[in-house]
């Protein structure tokens, strides 16, 4: 009885091993129009969640843009999540371009009502800058950027 025990004990382990492990990162793919793809594919199909996913594609896109000396904007974000345990792997594309900093393509289009924000609360504050750390934190920002937004927000509040 102890050994079926140890063998399923064994292959539980496994199992759970391999969840941790969420996705095999494509290397990057250059298209005509000038924009790059990324994909990552689940390693196992009891991958339902496609966030880590996202987080993984987002920070390879995020290292391939920083080599490159360029700002990363993201065009798309194609999710494949397929039915359970049933043909392919859940995977997340994503569409992104490599910018100059000084490209206008990467500057937003200003709005007449993004030029007067109206100001904050401290709620609105404190979730602000605590989603800007967590970014910064993940490796999307920098520490210049994020005190550029930080102090940004804080002309708002």
């Amino acid at each position: 009885m102890k050994a079926p025990r140890r063998w399923f004990l064994v292959l539980a382990a496994g199992v759970l091993v391999n969840l941790g492990l969420a996705a095999e990162v494509s290397p990057v793919a250059a298209a005509r129009d000038g924009s790059f793809r990324i994909t990552a594919k689940a390693t196992h199909k009891f991958t339902r969640n496609t966030d880590k996913l996202k987080d993984q594609a987002m920070a390879a896109a995020t290292e391939f843009c920083s080599k490159e000396g360029k700002m990363l904007k993201v065009l798309n974000v194609e999710e494949d999540r397929p039915q359970y345990l049933v043909g392919r792997f859940p995977s997340v594309t994503l569409t992104f371009k490599a910018l100059a900093a000084t490209e206008a393509e990467l500057a937003p289009v200003a709005t007449a009502a993004q030029a007067t924000p109206k100001p904050m609360t401290t709620d609105e504050l404190a979730t602000e800058l605590t989603r800007l750390d967590e970014l910064r934190k993940k490796g999307l920002l920098n520490d210049a950027e994020f005190e550029a937004l930080k102090q940004k927000l804080l002309s708002r509040f």
